[in-house]
């Protein structure tokens, strides 16, 4: 049960399963709809073909004719989802036009956050009475609109500004529900769309712009967690209900469990939980009929053969025709009695009813209540004499910081929704509560967002203020926080590669070891070779080596442990591991000791001391209580190799500790580590490859700041991949899917590129053009890239190959490894026969030569020899007794597996997700991703280093009817291959966040004091003081209709920052410029925003120039302050940000003066020459402006012609630099030339003064009026 959220291009897919709303055909009254807006009789509702209309949601539905509660015909919701558009006048809500994105995908339309429901509460509402039925779904109604009016409340917001940098408030949202009754296989399955248009109505000025994403995608979560609880608290309110934890659910690790209502019987839920019943049904049905037929028994490959045509189809998407409610019972009806005769729906009620709840009525003992309720959950976490609440929000921070570096509120108001999901609270009151506890955990948290300004003056501004009385450029929802732990677990471990480590070798020592080892027959190639010597030779105590999949770090780091134990002895190395498994593949691979990381640290744990101490005491007393020599001898040799043992798990002085796959390793496992070794004197060495899979649930990013920080050794040299022309020989296809350079591709694939860089986004296009060369990219509708995966991992299979099938979603994994199983059955590759099948916690069933893969650790399941079971690995069926599972690991064990273990832990290993995928490596692999996955860069990355051989990538779209669609509403691609390509190059440019909570403060203290913001800050403040004078200004030489058209225009707000400064730099030339006429086409004939034209011809006829130069008179030298006779709280806030430009361009000057750059050093020597005293000032100023990071050149290349602003700001401090040149762009066209000087040139404009502002700009003297603020799709500088 949960709230999931998908971005929307159009709402077709919900209407083409949906009936004509009724009432907007005429054919039934609003009373005859079921909710509690409505009469008596539902009965033309439910009996109604299709799933019911679409309802309106969200409190914006009155601006738009709709009405909270009441149906949308499908005209309607096209209008406002596909169109944007009004549904009651007809006109636009996105004056720029729906565009396409820059990846050629179709715009955000809007977004569908779906509501589901438990199993029980699905089974219930099938089974259930007219009026038992209609109260579940009027609690359902209201949990969703419970749930949009509280995201409307806490963060539905638009922005404004230049890159979006002001967050103002919105009138609400607006959308539609569709209820949906059925799941694709037919079973019940009451769930709720939610979509909800992406345009919203600006509170400041009534223009309509985009919902800002930040906030649906950053509430995500905690609208889930709100929304499942809501509907628990409404259920139990109206009908008693009560809720358990299911016995399958327990164990399972997520914190996101469903409760199930008690009375409603597992057997039951499982019978409507998917389609193996109905194949299983069938499939009966289909040997019954050809046995009588054919008048034999058929064998198991007949029947596996069969089983698979079954299994195709009954495999079948939703089609557009939905049968009515009333069918869908009686079929339910049908299945109950074919599947589960046994059971009675009357005994289930009766059951349900047996158990009865009530919600806590909120007053002012309710926290006391709900904490007593949680005393059992919450014991390590009680202190005497402090509140319930308390406790929960400490609680709820220990779970965050458990989970994540930083967070965000949000966040920890979805913990602390979790921790109160098993109390039924007060619907209307369980946001409060929730949000009570969030509150106290967060003054618990260190705020790493700084909040930048006093919005005093503001008042309730909506264009000023946003929530919690904080400026509109200082969003709270926005802030990041993380704790002091986590800090301070960074700072021990970053402090580790710092410091100095006497067991480091002396400069050379490991070097020339190492080339002894390569002359004595250890193939090390040079790279792994210079690594290995930097790991021993290193002076801090701790370092790191970083290796990109298939590059060799175990041959490295085998080479490492021979070295140090040649200084050291034998056993000095010990490795650490995340699994057990892991655990003996280290040892084996670098033939040293090597533990779990979790037994490592138990081991040092006081609980471990304490049984050691007991153990101990126990051998003294047998020993002190031993009779014979014998007796003795036993008990000191058991003592010895407890001691051994116990040894073994612990870190010495002098080791080389060796962490493997460290990127995946959490920061407090990490921490506890670089203590361990500290305390003992050890080495500490970190391995893995940032780039691929971080830390599971778990604050990380240690090794990725290592590598960014260059405290490592990295790998560049290949040697996983193969293309030896040998191992295609048997392959249909010959040699022409061989691709030799396939490894040096994945370097690259790797790094990915930057949005922001246009050379890095064009040599992203050129590696998805290489993919698609060496038919190593696919494409296709979903169920086309599936066919065709399965189809090529089966050909393969069939040459001898190893295969892994990496599929976008687990859904998507069962299926495939399904259809892998049936037809390894029809080949002969696997038993079929139903005597010898065993189930897995999949629910598939397998016979001997099937693959299957273990998803659990357990002690009590060992191998031959004594090695623990563990997550993740892979082994082959090899006969399935009675009671146990006999098969074979990778190394050829064997293995015995409890039938009943393999039932709850054990998986088919066919196919798999990203995530389950690394660490594994097999001949070829084919990795698919669905139409509606957005994968990041580092997952592609693992998914196409799985193959030694081939990886093919398979990137799905939609249908034809949907991308046509898509196409007509916004020139979205429509062919598959381009869409394919599209969202590869997309893939390469979408990076992870690897961050630590440290590099993260920094990080984000230099975003919000980066003069690229803060000046945008400046234009949307300073733009609310001219909006009016320029409106006014307007009017004396332009006609009404042309001023109304500017002022309500998306690009308004660009137009009235420009006239912010334009004024202020030279008032006549400004009025001159906006005084011309404009004509509403272009020379094409093509209509133009007149607003937009302005703004053009203001940056391009003034500002361009004249703000690209430097003046000692501007804040900082680079922007004309505001100057006003009337104290306003927008001057106010221009005032504030002014003085953070000062402080930011003093803090680079500063920072520039240190010359720890080549560049500083030049232009100091520069200054100091031609006594330019705000030269390096400048210059760190264009560089931050502009981006520029060139650790030589001072301002890097000259900017092509088309940046306006900043080639003129180039050429003034080029000029200056370099004493040569005018100092300006094009000094021929100049108004006034400036003169050719090295200092700083002051262009000749006229110079505003207070007292000349006053008298000829009496408009900026009055009140300030409601501002007009830009639509964020407007131009930006």
């Amino acid at each position: 049960m949960a709230i999931s959220m998908t971005k929307l291009s159009s709402a077709d897919y919900y209407l083409d399963r949906t009936r004509e709303a009724l009432q907007a055909d005429g054919a039934i009254p609003d009373e005859a709809t079921p909710g509690p807006l409505t009469g008596p009789d539902p009965a033309a509702y439910y009996n109604a073909e299709g799933n019911p209309p679409g309802r309106w949601i969200g409190s914006a539905s009155r601006l738009l004719g709709g009405e909270t509660g009441r149906q949308a015909g499908a005209e309607t919701v096209r209008m406002l989802i596909n169109e944007r558009r009004n549904p009651e006048t007809g006109r636009s809500l996105d004056q720029a036009g729906i565009r396409a994105d820059n990846d050629g995908q179709p715009p955000i339309a809007g977004y569908d956050l779906t509501q589901t429901v438990p199993k029980s509460v699905s089974i219930l509402w099938a089974f259930a009475d007219q009026d038992t039925r209609r109260a579940i779904d009027e609690c359902l109604h209201q949990a969703a609109d419970m749930t949009i009016g509280y995201f409307e409340a806490e963060y539905a917001a638009t922005r404004a500004g230049a890159g979006g940098v002001a967050s103002t408030a919105c009138d609400g949202v607006a959308g539609f529900a569709f209820d949906h009754w059925d799941s694709r296989d037919g079973d019940p399955h009451p769930h709720t769309h939610l979509v909800i248009s992406n345009r919203v109505r600006r509170t400041t000025d009534g223009q309509w712009t985009a919902l800002d994403g930040r906030a649906v995608y950053g509430a995500t979560v905690e609208l889930s967690e709100y929304n499942a609880n809501l509907v628990k608290d409404l259920l139990t309110q109206r009908l008693g209900w009560a809720w358990h934890e299911p016995a399958r659910a327990r164990g399972r690790g997520t914190r996101a469990v469903a409760g199930e209502v008690q009375g409603v019987p597992e057997e039951l839920i499982d019978a409507f939980s998917g389609r193996d019943r109905e194949i299983e049904t069938r499939l009966a049905a289909i040997i019954d009929e050809e046995e009588r037929r054919t008048g034999h028994t058929i064998g198991w490959k007949r029947r596996a053969e069969l089983h698979k045509q079954v299994w195709l189809e009954t495999r079948k998407p939703k089609t557009d025709a939905r049968p009515g409610l009333a069918e869908l019972t009686r079929r339910w009806h049908g299945k109950l009695r074919a599947e589960a005769p046994g059971t009675s729906i009357d005994a289930m009620w009766q059951a349900v009813d047996s158990h009865r709840d009530r919600t806590i009525e909120l007053g002012q003992t309710a926290s006391r209540a709900a904490g007593i309720r949680l005393a059992g959950q919450l014991a390590d976490h009680q202190t005497p004499g402090r509140t319930e609440l308390e406790r929960l929000a400490d609680a709820a921070m220990a779970h965050t910081e458990r989970t994540r570096a930083t967070w965000t509120l949000s966040n920890i108001r979805a913990e602390a929704e979790r921790l109160l999901a098993d109390i039924r609270l007060d619907p209307t009151a369980r946001a409060d509560t929730a949000n009570q506890v969030a509150e106290l955990a967060i003054r618990r948290c260190v705020k790493i967002t700084p909040t930048r300004y006093r919005a005093g003056q503001a008042g309730d501004d909506p264009a000023l203020v946003s929530r919690a009385g904080r400026s509109t450029f200082d969003d709270p929802t926005l802030d990041r926080y993380t704790s002091q732990t986590i800090l301070d677990m960074e700072k021990r471990v970053m402090a580790t590669f710092g410091r100095a480590d006497p067991l480091a070798w002396g400069p050379g020592e490991g070097t020339r070891l190492i080339q002894s080892m390569r002359a004595g027959g250890n193939r090390l190639s040079d790279d792994q070779a210079k690594a290995a010597a930097y790991l021993l030779e290193n002076p801090h105590a701790a370092s790191a080596l970083i290796g990109p999949a298939g590059t060799g770090k175990t041959t490295t780091m085998r080479a490492v442990a021979r070295a140090w134990e040649t200084r050291h002895g034998r056993g000095s190395v010990l490795g650490l591991t995340l699994s057990v498994r892991a655990r003996d593949e280290l040892a084996d691979s670098i033939g040293t000791n090597a533990i779990a990381i979790a037994k490592l640290l138990d081991n040092v744990s006081e609980r471990h001391r304490a049984q050691i101490d007991d153990l101990r005491r126990e051998y003294r007393c047998r020993l002190a209580a031993a009779r014979t020599p014998a007796e003795r001898d036993r008990i000191r040799r058991a003592i010895s190799e407890s001691d051994a043992r116990e040894q073994a798990g612990l870190i010495h002085p002098g080791q080389l500790v060796i962490v493997d796959e460290a990127g995946m390793v959490g920061t407090p496992e990490l921490d506890a580590i670089a203590e361990l070794c500290e305390r003992a004197g050890a080495r500490l060495v970190l391995t893995g490859d940032p780039m691929q899979l971080d830390a599971p649930a778990a604050p990380g990013g240690l090794l990725a700041w290592a590598e960014r920080e260059h405290r490592c050794a990295t790998l560049t040299s290949l040697w996983r991949f193969r293309s030896d022309p040998g191992l295609w020989a048997n392959d249909p296809d010959g040699g022409r899917a061989r691709w030799a350079d396939e490894g040096k591709a994945t370097l690259r694939l790797r790094a990915g590129g930057d949005r922001a860089k246009p050379d890095s986004v064009e040599a992203c296009r050129r590696l998805v053009a290489e993919y698609a060369a060496h038919h190593r990219l696919h494409w296709g509708e979903d169920r086309e890239c599936e066919e065709e995966a399965y189809r090529m991992t089966l050909q393969w299979q069939k040459t001898g190959k190893t295969t892994l099938l990496v599929a976008g979603t687990n859904e998507q994994v069962r299926a495939m490894n399904q259809r892998t199983i049936l037809e390894r059955r029809v080949l002969g590759l696997s038993d079929g026969d139903p005597s010898r099948l065993a189930t897995l916690s999949d629910g598939l069933k397998i016979g001997a030569g099937d693959r299957i893969v273990s998803r659990a650790n357990d002690h009590q399941v060992r191998g031959p020899d004594g090695h623990r079971i563990e997550n993740g690995m892979a082994f082959t069926v090899t006969r399935i007794d009675t009671d146990a599972i006999a098969c074979r690991d990778a190394d050829g064990r064997q293995w015995t597996i409890p039938r009943d273990w393999a039932k709850t832990n054990c998986e088919a290993g066919y196919a798999t997700t990203i995530h389950k995928s690394q660490g594994m490596t097999v001949d070829r692999c084919a990795a698919m991703f669905p139409s509606d996955a957005r994968v990041p860069c580092n997952l592609q990355y693992v998914a196409a280093t799985r193959g030694r051989e081939e990886n093919h990538l398979l990137y799905a779209c939609k249908d034809e009817k949907t991308r046509q669609t898509e196409a007509m509403l916004s020139g979205s691609d429509t062919d598959p291959e381009a869409i394919a390509r599209q969202r590869m190059l997309s893939t390469l440019l979408t990076r992870p966040d690897t961050r630590t909570a440290t590099e993260t403060r920094v990080d984000e203290h230099e975003e919000r004091y980066s003069l690229t913001r803060l000046l945008r800050e400046h234009d949307y403040a300073a733009g609310l003081i001219a909006g009016p004078h320029l409106e006014a200004k307007l009017r004396q030489c332009h006609n009404p209709g042309i001023v109304s058209m500017i002022t309500r225009s998306p690009n308004w707000e660009w137009l009235r920052a420009l006239w912010s400064r334009a004024w202020m730099t030279d008032p006549k030339r400004a009025m001159a410029i906006v005084s011309r006429d404009i004509s509403p086409k272009d020379e094409h004939g093509n209509r133009q925003d007149p607003a937009a034209v302005m703004a053009g011809r203001l940056s391009s006829g003034l500002l361009d120039r004249l703000n690209g130069a430097v003046r000692d008179d501007w804040t900082a030298g680079i922007i004309p302050p505001i100057k006003a006779s009337r104290n306003t709280a927008a001057l106010d806030l221009v005032r504030q940000n002014e003085l953070l430009i000062t402080q930011r361009a003093d803090a680079l000057a500063r920072q520039a003066a240190t010359g720890e750059q080549p560049w500083s050093r030049t232009v100091m020597e520069t200054a100091r020459k031609h006594g330019d005293h705000n030269l390096l000032r400048d210059v760190a100023i264009y560089r931050d402006m502009w981006h520029i990071d060139d650790p030589d050149q001072p301002i890097g290349q000259r900017p092509p012609g088309r940046s306006g602003r900043q080639e003129q700001h180039w050429c003034n401090l080029d000029a200056r630099i370099t004493g040569q040149g005018s100092g300006v762009v094009n000094p021929g066209k100049t108004r006034k030339a400036t003169r050719n000087r090295p200092e700083n040139p002051k262009p000749r404009v006229e110079t505003p003064n207070p007292a000349a502002m006053e008298e000829r700009n009496p408009q900026w003297k009055t009140r300030q009026e409601p501002s007009s603020n830009n639509s964020p799709d407007g131009p930006t500088q």
